[in-house]
């Protein structure tokens, strides 16, 4: 899946020198700290989250100029995620330890905001926008109990909403470096499971985003 996101990414890039729109191009690395929000209103006792993970996402974009200081960015990403999940065992519920990582294709549409320059060359931005997401296939790194199903039950579509900000400087005519903070919220959550003994007991586990964003515009 990963060489099929490099060449729709190599694509865009012939596509957009080839069209010659009246835009940049973008390539974007974000280290990041996955977070998981678990709840369940009815389960009990219910899993809980065993702490997040150090994970990345990396891709591009095109970014279309709106205005001066406003632009419109559609991407194409690829995202690590990790969800880690225990309970404890019960008089009528078994134990859970369970591991995964979680891959995703995004395609990201982000509108940024710009300031006129505060320093030379240097403006402060702020983004906005939805990912749309693929789920890809689970992988577990944690062994899951012999002959029990994953608990797990994953989502094949989903969506978050980012938000955040930084710091733009041009280094010169035709390329910039963005550094800058954003917060992705899974908005539907990337689980949603029944309890296969009572179908109104369900789980759900939001897989969210701290992300030290890099991108270089040219």
């Amino acid at each position: 899946m990963r060489r099929v996101v490099m060449l729709a990414l190599y694509f865009l890039i012939r596509h957009s020198n080839a069209m010659a729109l009246p835009g940049r191009f973008s390539v974007e690395c974000s280290p990041s700290y996955a977070t998981n929000r678990m709840y369940s209103h009815q389960m009990q006792p219910p899993p809980y989250d065993q702490g997040g993970a150090i994970r990345i996402h990396f891709g591009g974009a095109y970014h279309f100029v709106l205005q001066e200081h406003c632009s419109l960015s559609l991407g194409l990403s690829y995202a690590f995620g990790r969800i880690a999940l225990a309970r404890e065992a019960g008089e009528s519920v078994s134990a859970i330890d369970e591991a995964y990582v979680l891959d995703y294709v995004w395609v990201p549409v982000l509108c940024r905001l710009y300031t006129s320059e505060v320093m030379i060359d240097t403006s402060i931005y702020c983004k906005l926008g939805i990912i749309p997401s693929i789920h890809l296939p689970l992988r577990a790194t944690a062994p899951l109990h012999s002959g029990a199903p994953p608990f797990l039950t994953k989502r094949p579509l989903g969506c978050f909403i980012l938000l955040g900000g930084g710091i733009k400087y041009d280094f010169s005519l035709t390329n910039s470096l963005f550094v800058g903070l954003s917060y992705c919220w899974d908005v539907p959550g990337v689980m949603y499971k029944k309890d296969p003994n009572n179908d109104s007991m369900n789980c759900y586990c939001h897989n969210n985003f701290v992300c030290l964003d890099l991108c270089c515009l040219f």
